[in-house]
């Protein structure tokens, strides 16, 4: 084998000494093999694990998997309590059986995901009340109206109404309908169009602005205003088919389940699409011609906003919920010197799937086929068992956490709950995070590095290990910063660098097989990542959250895939 030499970063500044691996750092790193790699992708991505949906007993059975690599590494488990412990002593002949998953416990962050999904119970009337008179209209749901809400809790509005116009905020010339009105605390009507949509030469359609239809956008800032709901009609001056038609694409979108974590509350508002029936009993009886204003917006793109009065409306919104216990996966390796072991790096990898694609499948008529996600993310996960190896037989200066994160299909739940909730140690002590998701297919020489765009250190740190590997960088996945579970961590201000070998054909299908892997590019990756961490772990300075300016981020897109295309160009020439 040959020598490796790593150029540890030393100052903030591009300035860099030269070290060589020790004997057992070199070991180290010799001992991430794409052999054992293979065994354990074939083991998780395996069709007994049923594509390891979270709270499913197959995701148990690959947390204990998981935890059982980590024991035999000697990482030390997060969660004993010394009161009741129950680490088995003999976990590695322990038999892979969920009804013994108490001996593995104290590897286990425990958390719920609730899962909610919208109930028949939705309701929606319309109140008036004129010389006296009172009177109450009731609407059928999936007929008269449409709920849109991802808050995922049952709620009940009674509520003033306030019509709106089309409900922009930021038109040209300074236009906005709610600038003269207020929302706060009502529930706004707004149309489902823009000021002279069918006009070439009016004002909105030269600035062409996607938000001036997108109703989600006009909630949103409906939301930001104060407004408690949203109601959308259709323009009395277009000739639109009934809504259940109008929105058929978008109900599947409205009716899908959603899953969060109960101590986190999403924010969100219910928009509501009502029939046209329903919009006429709505302004009928209110002094207000809703043909009229919405002519004249169009005419003179003047805001005719203004509330409706004696009119108020009810909207009350009910889920199914059910909660699922699941658990993300943790081992610490203590570091060795006395002051930096009090800090910490991260280096996680989610290792659920979406199952038999109840959720996240990318074709419909795929649903009830087992998903094994090889590459996504058993692949990412054998990456983090090889470093735990690793570094178990080079002991770093500072502390690591190796964390395997469940829910991350869910929408990054494991992540969010340790960044959110529960981190083993104060965020503030956890001076990086490393990510492995998807790296096992695509060119055995690319890779794409997510992170530098909150940091030159990251980049700085992962070039200078690569010149050990050999990989073509790339930097084109500013989109993708997010996507994955360094997306908590960078929101917390934690420097991240997240390794991706790219999306392919079998993302989110049943046939992203083991088969399909390229395991030496997998070994590859986490050499790579070996060598990464091993610069921040070894050294007192760590890299800094640093957002760049957005001219710096183009200009490292722009440069990543001028790289990509002609890195292309000379592949196809040598073929």
């Amino acid at each position: 084998m040959k020598r490796i030499i790593l150029l540890f970063l030393v100052c903030t500044s591009v300035s860099f000494t030269q070290t060589v691996l020790t004997d057992e750092q070199q070991n180290a790193f010799n001992s991430i093999s794409a052999d054992e790699i293979l065994r354990n992708v074939s083991f998780l991505a395996s069709d007994s694990l049923k594509g390891r949906a979270a709270g499913s007993d197959e995701n148990m059975i690959a947390s204990m998997f998981i935890a059982r690599q980590f024991y035999s590494y000697g990482l030390t488990p997060v969660f004993p309590d010394p009161r009741t412990s129950k680490l088995s002593k003999n976990l590695l002949t322990e038999k892979l059986d969920v009804t013994n998953s108490f001996v593995y416990d104290e590897y286990f962050q425990k958390f719920n995901i609730k899962k909610s999904s919208l109930s028949e119970k939705n309701y929606f009337s319309i109140y008036e009340s004129e010389d006296g008179i009172e009177k109450t209209i009731n609407y059928k749901f999936g007929v008269d109206f449409l709920v849109h809400y991802f808050g995922a809790k049952n709620i009940k509005i009674t509520a003033p109404v306030v019509f709106v116009g089309f409900g922009i905020t930021d038109g040209p010339d300074g236009y906005d309908d709610f600038k003269n009105v207020d929302v706060k605390n009502k529930v706004v009507v707004i149309a489902d169009s823009y000021p002279g949509e069918d006009d070439p030469a009016s004002v909105f359609n030269k600035k062409r602005n996607s938000a001036y239809l997108n109703t989600r956008a006009k909630g949103e800032a409906a939301h930001e205003k104060g407004a408690a709901a949203v109601l959308v009609i259709s323009s009395p001056l277009k000739t639109d088919p009934p809504m259940t038609i109008k929105y058929q694409k978008l109900m599947r979108s409205f009716e899908r389940v959603l899953y969060q974590l109960p101590e986190v509350e999403r924010e969100s508002m219910p928009v509501l699409y009502i029939s046209k029936a329903a919009a006429i009993d709505l302004f009928e009886g209110s002094g207000i011609d809703l043909k009229e204003k919405i002519s004249l917006i169009n005419e003179k793109y003047v805001p005719q906003s203004l509330p409706l009065p004696d009119k108020k409306v009810t909207i009350e919104i009910n889920f199914d919920e059910e909660l699922i216990q699941t658990q993300n996966v943790a081992g610490y390796l203590e570091g060795t010197d006395p002051e930096m072991k009090d800090e910490l790096i991260v280096i996680g990898a989610h290792f659920d799937h979406v199952g038999f694609g109840e959720y996240g499948a990318r074709n419909r008529e795929d649903k009830g086929q087992i998903y094994n996600g090889a590459d996504d993310n058993a692949s990412g996960t054998s990456g983090i068992i090889e470093l735990a190896e690793a570094f178990s037989k080079a002991k770093p200066k500072r502390s690591i956490l190796f964390i395997a994160f469940n829910g991350e299909e869910n929408g990054l739940l494991g992540s969010r709950y340790y960044t959110n909730i529960e981190s083993i140690k104060p965020l503030e002590k956890t001076v990086a995070m490393i990510n492995l998701d998807m790296i096992g297919r695509n060119d055995p020489k690319q890779i794409w590095v997510g992170g530098p765009f909150y940091g030159k250190d990251v980049k700085a740190i992962v070039e200078e290990a690569n010149k050990s590997i050999g990989f073509e960088l790339f930097y084109n996945v500013g989109l993708l910063n997010f996507a994955s579970d360094q997306g908590p961590f960078l929101r917390k201000e934690i420097p991240a660098i997240f390794f991706f070998a790219g999306l392919h054909d079998d993302y989110h299908r049943p046939t992203d097989d083991v088969d399909k892997l390229d395991t030496k590019k997998i070994e590859n990756v986490t050499k790579l990542a070996y060598l990464s961490a091993l610069s921040v772990v070894d050294q007192k300075i760590y890299p800094k959250y640093e957002p760049l300016k957005m001219e710096e981020k183009t200009n490292l897109v722009k440069e990543s895939l001028e790289r990509q295309h002609k890195y292309s160009d000379n592949e196809e020439e040598t073929e």
